[in-house]
């Protein structure tokens, strides 16, 4: 289903006849960047051939602080003392699963896609809802270590104790058995076709956008999606923590924004909390706005 992120024309072995480029792999992984070797010398592995001496390499981050807390709910991340406690009184509710109930209810059949993916905790939800799913993120290594927990190539994975140490901890269950293709790619040029998926998710992707580039963004995930399709999303309130009285929310722009990009708003929920283990004794708990639309037009 790739193609070419600045044509959106048909790749033919990872070569683009439109752009003359041919995109290429980072461990099997395609890149699917407009300037993909540029990308790679800046953000992937770098080789002294094609690099530039003494350039500096700036690495992508993966915004989870580990990789095992994005695949469990408050209450299932056995933490002890009064703070479990609390966390067990918030049941398994999450931005993710509350966004996946209400768009599997609504979406037509159908590819799925995660953008920005992260660790690909939704691509995996998208997955054992039935779906073929695809799966991009910036990150070259977020991307890589979604491949290796979702196609079950590890079981294990280092958690942090304290500020300078990790210890290393069994994986859930979250190996999926669908179809899954990934990219290395970005959200202001997705290598998709348009109007080709039946649910897009935007997960806490705008909250790290800079102004100019979410409307770009915005934008283009509604022209991935069939007529009738459905996009979900969650975006964070700005300060953690109980909510302060009258602090916006996001979610009035994005209702305008999205009814005149021609979608529908189905459903939504305020403050879902979404719990950040950062190390044993060190937690967030974000509030989180989620809501589900559908394209009319």
């Amino acid at each position: 289903m790739f193609v070419c992120p600045k044509t959106r024309t048909r790749l033919e072995a990872w070569y683009s006849n439109a752009s003359d480029t041919l995109y290429p792999h980072l461990d099997e992984i395609p890149v699917l960047v407009p300037e993909p070797r540029a990308f790679l010398r800046r953000h992937g592995p770098w080789h002294p051939s094609e690099g530039v001496a003494g350039q500096r390499q700036e690495i992508l981050p993966i915004c989870e602080p580990d990789a095992v807390s994005p695949f469990l709910s408050p209450s299932e991340l056995g933490v002890d003392g009064p703070f479990g406690a609390a966390l067990l009184d918030l049941g398994t509710l999450t931005p993710d699963s509350w966004c996946a109930s209400v768009a599997v209810e609504h979406a037509p059949q159908g590819p799925a896609c995660d953008v920005g993916c992260g660790l690909g905790n939704m691509a995996r939800i998208m997955a054992r809802e039935g779906r073929s799913v695809i799966a991009f993120d910036r990150s070259p290594n977020a991307v890589l270590l979604a491949r290796d927990i979702l196609s079950g190539r590890i079981s294990e994975a280092l958690m942090p104790t304290h500020a300078g140490g990790a210890k290393s901890v069994k994986l859930p269950p979250v190996a999926v058995q669908t179809p899954l293709q990934l990219a290395i790619a970005d959200a202001l040029s997705p290598p998709l076709p348009k109007d080709a998926l039946a649910w897009v998710h935007l997960g806490m992707l705008i909250d790290s956008l800079q102004e100019e580039d979410l409307i770009q963004v915005l934008l283009e995930s509604v022209q991935l999606l069939a007529p009738g399709g459905v996009l979900s999303m969650t975006t964070a309130y700005d300060s953690d923590g109980p909510l302060i009285e009258n602090e916006p929310s996001r979610a009035d722009d994005l209702r305008e924004v999205f009814e005149e990009l021609g979608l529908r708003l189905i459903q939504e929920r305020d403050v879902i909390p979404r719990v950040l283990r950062h190390h044993e004794r060190r937690f967030t708990v974000q509030l989180v706005h989620a809501m589900v639309f559908t394209r009319v037009k």
